[in-house]
């Protein structure tokens, strides 16, 4: 240290020493070269700087602990609103299903009901469940991007069915009609729906919306 002080006429460092009870103390020293008589001497000064340290540690510690704390916060915040798109999300795709399964599934049957209902109480109750059903899907009730809102109301009911694993004889029974009138109807949902290729099977498709 001495030398360095001669070479460079003054030197600072930090040192630490032991105190007779044992404790470690950390001093600032300064060497400074100075001209005494036609000598050269070595003055030196000391500072304790033990407490110093230990407040800058204290605060380098408080400063790191306040950017991780930061740091958790911003992830927790971005997953938060992550989980908030995705309750969101699922929220607008259950309101969507809602509405979907009410307007493709449930709308030509009642109809199919009402047609063939001849009693009057029954023609009531009928009313009453679908007006329930209104109030249900109502606060869902928007244009879908659903393939099968081509549809016609009838070609829907038949894709229903189809989908659901009925035969177009079956479905001619259930719906007093042709087979030949269901037959012409699955080959327009065929032609709405974009199936030109026939190796695609019409009723996994329907599974698959």
């Amino acid at each position: 240290m001495v030398a360095i002080a001669v070479k460079n006429g003054s030197h600072s460092f930090e040192w630490v020493c032991q105190r007779p009870d044992g404790l470690n103390l950390l001093l600032k020293v300064l060497l400074n070269v100075i001209g005494l008589g036609g000598e050269t001497v070595i003055h030196g000064v000391w500072r304790d700087i033990t407490k110093q340290k230990q407040v800058e540690e204290s605060l380098r510690k408080a400063k790191e602990d306040l950017e991780r704390k930061a740091v958790e916060l911003e992830d927790t915040n971005t997953a938060l609103k992550v989980l908030l798109q995705k309750r969101d999300q699922d929220n607008l795709e259950l309101q969507e299903n809602i509405y979907a399964n009410y307007e493709l599934m449930l709308t030509p049957f009642l109809n199919v009901l009402k047609n063939r209902l001849d009693n009057r109480n029954q023609h009531n109750l009928l009313d009453i469940i679908e007006i329930n059903l209104q109030e249900i899907v109502a606060p869902f009730a928007k244009k879908l991007a659903n393939p099968m809102m081509g549809l016609t109301s009838s070609e829907i009911q038949i894709a229903t069915m189809i989908k659901q694993g009925y035969s177009n004889k079956e479905i001619a029974t259930i719906l007093n009609s042709s087979k030949r009138t269901i037959d012409t109807h699955r080959q327009n949902i065929r032609r709405k729906l974009k199936l030109n290729n026939e190796k695609i099977n019409l009723k996994t498709y329907l599974m698959n919306l």
